[in-house]
């Protein structure tokens, strides 16, 4: 798999929950601090939205999409000076797949929905992107409009297989969003990394043979640079240096595996190491916890702090 795949299948999905409104006339509507990423397609009007601390307010257009992935408070409307509603008053106990309709009224058509991502593995996607991502270019907006349709589609029919198909697509959404964001915009971070067609290079070969024994020098050979400028260049792009990113993803590899359950001196072997006390002494320093006790509580701090380390 593409290193961004491969964070993706870290990935669980707890909840999701997918609807929208319809506003006419004038409105305006506070919603509070979450958890969830939410993620919107305008499909008729126009209205505005001011996330707190995201700076100006953004006007959205039909065709539009917008991300929301810090869960901080938001206020989206038709005029942002007009006192906002609390959310509740309007969206409480809809049913799942169902459009809210705000004054009675056409005019605004907004899809959409929200996604929990299960786990720490979330804040390696979540964490290097900004509190608000406006998409407004045309190429392949359709793709995720169609997501959002058919995904209320599915909830609201409660085929057969439903529930497993809106998941497929929440995932889907949430891809095609991140793509969409990388393909105009560059940060700091792996993410952002792999739009660099030499660094992101080395990033997939490190992904697709972590147990090799890497270098600066055979991974600067992979990525057609010279190996101080590929340490600059992968320093000043990821934010940690080569060996650093190898060691951090090898150790989130192994998270994976013990806490499936493997021997750790499978784990040792399978990802390069000559002992498993030289493992267990590099878990031990990503981490700051040994592998014993990470597979005694799988899914913890270790892990969440390759993720934090991994961002901008």
């Amino acid at each position: 798999m593409d290193p961004l795949s491969d964070i993706i299948s870290f990935l669980r999905l707890r909840s999701y929950l997918v609807g929208g409104f319809e506003a006419g006339g004038s409105w305006s509507i506070g919603f509070d601090a979450h958890e969830a990423i939410k993620c919107y397609a305008v499909a008729a009007g126009a209205c505005w939205i001011a996330v707190d601390g995201a700076g100006e307010p953004v006007f959205l257009q039909k065709g539009d999409c917008f991300l929301l992935p810090r869960g901080r408070p938001f206020q989206i409307a038709s005029d942002l000076s007009l006192p906002a509603d609390d959310w509740r008053g309007y969206f409480l106990g809809a049913e799942e797949g169902a459009l809210v309709k705000l004054n009675d009224g056409a005019g605004v058509t907004v899809l959409g929905g929200h996604f929990a991502l299960a786990g720490p593995h979330a804040e390696i996607l979540l964490g290097m992107l900004p509190p608000i991502v406006h998409l407004r270019g045309e190429t392949d907006r359709d793709t995720l409009r169609w997501a959002f349709e058919r995904m209320r589609q599915e909830l609201t029919d409660l085929r057969p297989g439903g529930i497993l198909v809106a998941q497929q697509l929440a995932l889907m959404i949430l891809i095609q969003a991140l793509r969409l964001y990388l393909d105009a915009n560059a940060g700091v971070g792996w993410l952002f990394a792999l739009s660099d067609q030499r660094v992101g290079a080395a990033i997939k070969a490190i992904h697709r043979e972590p147990s090799r024994r890497w270098t600066v020098e055979t991974l600067a050979a992979r990525a057609g640079m010279s190996r101080a400028g590929f340490a600059a260049q992968f320093r000043q792009l990821v934010g940690e240096s080569p060996i650093v990113y190898l060691t951090r993803w090898r150790m989130l590899l192994a998270g994976r595996r013990l806490d499936h359950g493997e021997p750790i001196g499978a784990i040792a072997h399978a990802l390069g190491y000559d002992s498993e006390s030289a493992f267990r002494t590099a878990f031990k320093r990503v981490t700051g916890t040994t592998p014993r006790q990470h597979a005694r509580s799988p899914g913890q701090s270790g892990a969440a702090r390759f993720l934090v380390k991994s961002g901008p």
